[in-house]
């Protein structure tokens, strides 16, 4: 059976081509693995597999994995994949981030966003990635916008 790995993100990312891409480096890095993606476990418009379960269902799902990897959404740990990252280092399980194409060991919990300041740099996250929008970012740090 395959290394089964859980990949932590933030749910802005569901579906777009940086998803694709940190998806890919996993797999790089860890050959012939199997990655465990919440974005595929969703139904009915985008409402959890395990609504009614809250967090639960994400982390009986983490339980079963061999190795929980994680993105930050412009440096910043949002609410769930927070959640997600800090319980996993209960487990016996490794954790590693996903940094710049890297996979690094994390082996302290995570500070991270609360729900509402996730919402709010969702919306941020989108507004910087608009096409309409072009903008210049310096080793992780946006210094600029402006329309294109």
């Amino acid at each position: 059976m395959p290394l089964q790995v859980y990949y932590a993100h933030a749910m802005c990312l569901y579906g777009t081509a940086l998803e694709k891409a940190e998806m890919l480096a996993i797999a790089a890095h860890l050959p012939g693995c199997e990655i465990v993606n919440p974005r595929t476990l969703q139904r009915d418009g985008g409402k959890d597999e395990g609504k009614d379960e809250g967090m639960e269902y994400w982390f009986g799902l983490i339980d079963g994995c061999d190795a929980l990897v994680f993105s930050r959404l412009l440096n910043t740990v949002t609410a769930g994949v927070g959640l997600e990252v800090n319980h996993a280092l209960t487990r016996p399980i490794p954790v590693h981030e996903l940094y710049h194409g890297n996979m690094v060991k994390v082996a302290t919990p995570v500070q991270f966003l609360t729900r509402e300041e996730t919402l709010k740099h969702f919306e941020f996250w989108r507004t910087v990635t608009d096409p309409k929008l072009e903008s210049i970012w310096m080793e992780g740090c946006l210094l600029s916008i402006r329309k294109v």
